[in-house]
């Protein structure tokens, strides 16, 4: 599509769902807006409010029952709910192989995936089966599982790999190590942050593959992605970026603010201007490469976290999703901060909905962990009023007090 095209298809899309929220959405029928009203007339959805209002967020042109739930990964240390049909499910996993394929990807090529589900159900089991993926635990990589599979993949071809930047960039750090480069076609980047050095360890163990940086998050929002130029492609046909001042007011492009986003194709829960909690620019158009794959609008940067990795002394590494693995499924918890105080010992911060937690979940969540340790570092919890974000505004998760 041409520039105009996008913006077309973009506006007719966001006119219909705000008066599609504003008719069949109890959370925005009860406020006072206006007949016809435009996106700016809608007030800025917070976590908070996504998760105290949820069921009145929902259509009224649905049943709750019949709709997929998806919590977010917790990364941010604060878990947020939405909901949508199958359909729109399947919509996001055609808009995700829109961007995988731009590195090359097609569909049953080779893939070596990290995520947060170790428990390959038999569906999951199919679908590794025939998309030809060798699935690793991104929560504990040690290095002879990865040294299994990057030799496994020695003689596939074409390949690619997919996931964390910060369990890849292990990866390519153990390569690296042992002096061995195995060529990948692409690399696939999501759901924390992709830092300079690693981009460099991935050029040097993995000859040079082309790097795909996605802008997502869990809620079912996939907004951006970066590919053939340095600014990432705004995917204007599913979302409306802001980027707002403290007051929620718009800052001039080029100008850093708090990212907005509105989903034009969730109608089961229309998501209108929730705030992520990350900061980011958006490209001024007068700087807009003239050369470029695509039409889409651009975004200059997103100012995410800077997730530190922990080494346990069993050897196991542990990326920010080595916990939100296992805290996202404990409710009672409204947020979180992993603190790694010495060599040999954890804290975990908490803030609770209600109470304390049980001293039953809390033996659970420590005997989960230390299961990915090896029972080789010491966890303590505190119960906190208030944990302090970063200079971004993000809460942060992880934090390394004793780098010994």
């Amino acid at each position: 599509m041409t520039t105009k095209e996008l913006q077309k298809t973009q506006s007719e899309k966001l006119t219909k769902l705000l008066a599609y929220a504003h008719q069949n959405v109890p959370y925005y029928r009860k406020l006072k807006l206006p007949d016809n009203p435009q996106l700016k007339d809608f007030p800025i959805l917070t976590k908070s409010i996504l998760r105290s209002q949820t069921d009145s967020l929902l259509s009224d042109k649905f049943q709750k029952k019949d709709l997929e739930q998806n919590h977010s990964s917790g990364s941010s240390g604060e878990q947020s709910f939405t909901y949508m049909t199958h359909d729109h499910k399947f919509y996001l996993r055609a808009l995700q192989t829109h961007w995988w394929t731009w590195g090359g990807f097609r569909p049953g090529e080779y893939l070596v995936q990290t995520g947060i589900s170790p428990n390959r159900t038999l569906p999951k089991k199919f679908k590794d089966f025939f998309f030809r993926t060798n699935y690793l635990e991104a929560f504990s990589l040690k290095d002879d599982i990865i040294n299994n599979a990057l030799e496994k993949s020695k003689n596939k071809y074409p390949k690619h790999l997919a996931g964390y930047p910060s369990a890849l960039n292990e990866m390519a750090k153990v390569a690296i190590a042992a002096n061995t480069t195995y060529k990948f076609e692409s690399l696939i980047c999501y759901g924390d942050k992709l830092f300079g050095h690693y981009k460099d360890n991935f050029r040097e163990a993995f000859d040079n593959p082309t790097v795909i940086n996605t802008y997502g998050c869990a809620e079912g929002l996939y907004m951006a992605c970066k590919w053939d130029i340095p600014y990432y492609y705004i995917m204007s046909p599913h979302v409306v970026l802001e980027i707002v001042d403290d007051n929620g007011n718009p800052v001039p492009d080029g100008n850093r603010g708090h990212i907005l986003v509105t989903c034009l194709t969730n109608l089961a829960m229309p998501i209108i201007r929730y705030k992520l909690g990350d900061l980011g620019v958006l490209l001024p158009k007068a700087n807009y490469p003239k050369k470029r794959k695509f039409n889409y609008p651009l975004l200059r940067e997103v100012t995410g976290r800077e997730t530190d990795v922990i080494k346990a002394p069993n050897g196991n590494i542990l990326i920010i999703h080595s916990f939100t693995g296992i805290l996202e499924y404990y409710q009672e918890i409204k947020q979180y901060k992993v603190i790694q105080t010495s060599r040999n010992s954890l804290l975990i911060e908490y803030i609770s909905k209600a109470g304390d937690l049980s001293e039953r979940a809390l033996s659970e969540i420590k005997e989960k962990l230390e299961i990915l340790m090896d029972g080789s570092m010491e966890i303590e919890f505190s119960k906190v009023e208030k944990i302090a974000p970063l200079p971004s505004g993000k809460p942060q998760i992880i934090e390394i007090r004793n780098k010994e």
